[in-house]
């Protein structure tokens, strides 16, 4: 943006220009989330980064109330979060069109991006032939029903296509316009089209898989949100899409994927049918790489008044950010109140609460005086060495440092240097964590160890392959702590930790 400029910036003086930063990904975060799921409109499986609620409208337009993702997205930034990618899923829609024929030329004018969303939209284009007041010149005025409009004013038509390439919601095709307007009579001649033609199509598996796919190749997200998944895709496709999901991400091991209860399981049993179906895979890796959080939560409705039940990872993905700068990603996620939220989708009784927490589901819960507190801090795994989201998100955080320490030293000579090198590299990022408390022990070598020599890299090795051995030794959150009061004869309490 460009602030007004004193004294006037033809003139001698001092001019303030106010520029946005650059917003590069930064891969050593672990606070930015993706977001994969249903939008009124934007471009499909392409990712885009966000920074606000606005940039949101602004890519993907206003909610209409169809998905989940948008009140997602809206809790992400309310609760703290400062950097999503977003990636629409749709199935084989048609995009919305008009012809436009300017003499002997024809043209179309096409909507951004598949959907119904800009049905019916108008598209007014008044063009002035040259005369006194100045050469040849377009207007173009774009509304659309729940968008804000736009106005592209005095265009050359030279430069038509162009400038409507600025448009969030239409576009020009073929872009030049040539000399199509050399043959249009009288001083001023207007167009006033209508959109029509576009359609919605339910995402299926294949749409999600291309989606999960496209934010695999992202090194910035740490957290990863499905929102509309429970309603778009069901049954055996559903828990397979989750399989290959979790398949996808744990490999990688810097990202947590947020699950969500699909929304027509409501009782207990059915949840933990749910849960049982995800831990009959069998693979702790996998299942070390997923979270699931429940239940769902009121939020104000983004389309008019009243309350709506969503999903929650959203707003937890938006806790995980806030706790992330606050605290640090070695810190359990967990025990801070959740914003943008007003109550619960529904309430379960303390016994029901306990066999969730059994499953590793990580509950919300109401507490008196403080609102809605994220009350959870386990992965789906049952391993005890995987059980933990802090520790997860500390394995996260230390692998994406330690590619960035190892990335310089690729292509280099193996040699004892090298692994010098290399074990130096790796020894200040994990001095670091044990430094702010992530990990156990009373000194560094308590806490971590490298081992990058002759006993993991033997003579008759590849020479083009050196190994590297890291173990840390991470926090374990407190889950209890159990307080015990001793009423003595002098009426004097005392209190013990246990």
């Amino acid at each position: 943006m460009t602030s007004a400029a004193l004294p006037d910036s033809h003139l001698p003086g001092v001019t303030l220009t106010a520029v946005r930063g650059d917003s590069a990904p930064e891969p050593l975060r672990t606070d930015v989330a993706a977001f994969l799921g249903r939008t009124r409109r934007g471009p499909v499986a392409t990712p885009v980064r966000v920074e606000n609620w606005n940039e949101v409208v602004g890519a993907f337009g206003p909610p209409d109330g169809s998905a989940a993702t948008p009140y997602a997205l809206r809790g992400f930034f309310e609760n703290g979060g400062r950097t999503a990618w977003v990636l629409r899923v749709a199935g084989r829609g048609a995009t919305a069109s008009v012809p436009w024929r300017v003499g002997d030329a024809r043209f179309a004018v096409v909507a951004t991006s598949p959907g119904a969303w800009a049905n019916g939209g108008r598209v007014v284009l008044t063009y002035q032939a040259s005369s006194v007041a100045g050469p040849p010149a377009i207007t173009v005025r774009v509304l659309v029903a729940g968008e804000a409009a736009e106005v592209f004013a005095n265009i050359s038509p030279a430069d038509l296509g162009t400038r409507l390439a600025a448009s969030r919601l239409i576009r020009l095709v073929p872009p030049e316009v040539g000399d199509a307007f050399d043959h249009v009579e009288g001083i001023s001649t207007s167009w006033d089209l209508v959109l029509a033609g576009g359609t919605d199509v339910d995402p299926v598996r294949a749409d999600y898989a291309a989606a999960v796919s496209a934010q695999a190749d992202l090194t910035e997200p740490a957290l990863v949100a499905l929102p509309d998944v429970g309603a778009d895709i069901l049954g055996a496709d559903h828990t397979g899409l989750l399989a290959d999901t979790l398949a996808t991400c744990a490999p990688l091991l810097d990202r947590l994927v947020l699950l969500d209860v699909p929304s027509r399981l409501s009782t207990v049993d059915d949840v933990l049918g749910w849960v049982r179906s995800l831990t009959d895979l069998g693979d702790e890796a996998l299942l070390a790489a997923a979270a699931v959080y429940h239940p769902r939560l009121r939020v104000p409705e983004l389309t008019g008044p009243g309350l709506r039940t969503v999903a929650a990872s959203g707003h937890v993905a938006g806790l995980i950010a806030r706790l992330d700068a606050e605290r640090g990603a070695h810190h359990s996620p967990a025990n801070a109140v959740l914003l943008d939220a007003v109550d619960l989708g529904v309430e379960y009784p303390v016994p029901q609460q306990v066999r969730l927490f059994e499953a590793n589901v990580d509950l919300v819960r109401c507490l008196r005086g403080r609102g809605l507190v994220v009350w959870g801090v386990r992965t789906l795994s049952g391993d005890p060495r995987r059980r933990y989201v802090a520790h997860r998100r500390l394995l996260h955080l230390l692998v994406r440092a330690i590619r960035r320490a190892a990335a310089p030293l690729v292509f280099e000579v193996n040699s004892p240097e090298l692994r010098l090198g290399l074990v130096r590299a790796i020894t200040s990022v994990l001095l670091e964590a044990f430094r702010t408390g992530a990990l156990a022990g009373a000194r560094p070598e308590q806490a971590f160890r490298v081992v990058c020599d002759d006993s993991n890299n033997p003579p008759e090795q590849d020479p083009g392959q050196l190994v590297c051995e890291v173990e840390v030794a991470p926090v374990a959150p407190m889950e209890f702590i159990q307080l015990r009061l001793v009423l003595g004869q002098d009426r004097g309490v005392e209190v013990i930790e246990s």
